[in-house]
């Protein structure tokens, strides 16, 4: 897993980059701004999910995501893309002479509602397509970044739920009609359970965890979620989160704890913690 940071545009040379950001506990939004691009590569695996509107003009671009089949990019001005929480992806993009610019909206899989959170939108990604609705959202969020309004950061979570409220109708509404998903037997859960366990210090994949019953990685997250009425990646975030505080309880220290969890760094623990359990590392006495 990785930080929330998907693209960074100041790869290769030195370049001018303007950053702002806005943080709640559900919903981080950013804005990325160069007038000097430099050809640029990314590589990273999300543990929010992420939608982001894009003002950017390649000469020529590839993006690969888990479980689709690469895409190339070149004029994506007022574009979106969606990724799940947990899918990695990964590319390289070589842009025109002209400012880049993008805005993006991370979201912690906890502000996601059941009932939303319940289609299967949340589980796909969803590259390069339009919405004039998000893309109305997008310009409001700029605005709150950009300007000095009171309360920013509840602007900011009314903006965010618009957001996922706006992406899920039009998921919905765009969306083919899904067949009910199978429920997973008690021993399918298991099997589960014991692997996660066993790999809970190394990265898992959603591949991987598919791999142990057969299936497909979104058939997989269905029939999951259609079990446990949550998805694969919120079970291993909650084991890792578990494992975290067992190792703290012991007394290691933060960044050991960290590491026997499978988070990438004692920071990420922390804000895992602090969005899952309410608490921080601190908190927790051996």
């Amino acid at each position: 897993m990785a930080k929330h940071s998907i693209i960074d545009l100041t790869l290769k040379r030195r370049t001018k980059v303007v950053r702002s950001e806005i943080g709640t506990p559900a919903y981080t939004v950013e804005h990325v701004e160069t007038t000097n691009p430099v050809d640029y590569e990314f590589s990273v695996r999300s543990d929010r999910h992420f939608l982001a509107l894009h003002d950017l003009v390649f000469d020529d671009g590839l993006m690969r995501v888990e479980g689709e089949k690469p895409r190339r990019g070149r004029d994506l001005r007022e574009t979106l893309t969606f990724l799940p929480a947990g899918i990695a992806v990964e590319g390289w993009c070589k842009p025109t002479d002209r400012p880049q610019a993008f805005s993006a909206l991370y979201i912690e899989p906890d502000a996601v509602s059941e009932a939303v959170q319940g289609q299967s939108c949340w589980s796909r990604p969803e590259i390069y397509f339009q919405s004039p609705a998000l893309l109305g959202v997008f310009t409001q969020l700029r605005e709150v970044l950009k300007g000095a309004p009171p309360f920013k950061e509840l602007l900011v979570d009314s903006l965010g739920q618009v957001a996922v409220a706006t992406f899920a109708s039009l998921q919905s509404a765009n969306g083919p009609a899904v067949r009910p998903d199978r429920k997973l037997e008690r021993l399918e859960l298991q099997r589960i359970d014991a692997y996660l366990r066993e790999n809970i210090a190394h990265d898992i994949r959603l591949d991987d965890m598919a791999g142990v019953l057969g299936m497909s990685k979104f058939h997989f997250i269905r029939c999951y979620r259609a079990t446990t009425g949550r998805t694969p990646y919120r079970s291993l975030l909650d084991l890792r989160c578990q494992v975290a505080v067992d190792a703290l309880t012991s007394g290691r220290a933060a960044g050991e704890a960290a590491v026997a969890a499978g988070f990438e760094n004692a920071a990420q623990m922390s804000r895992s913690l602090r969005a899952t359990l309410g608490i921080l590392p601190r908190d927790i006495r051996g």
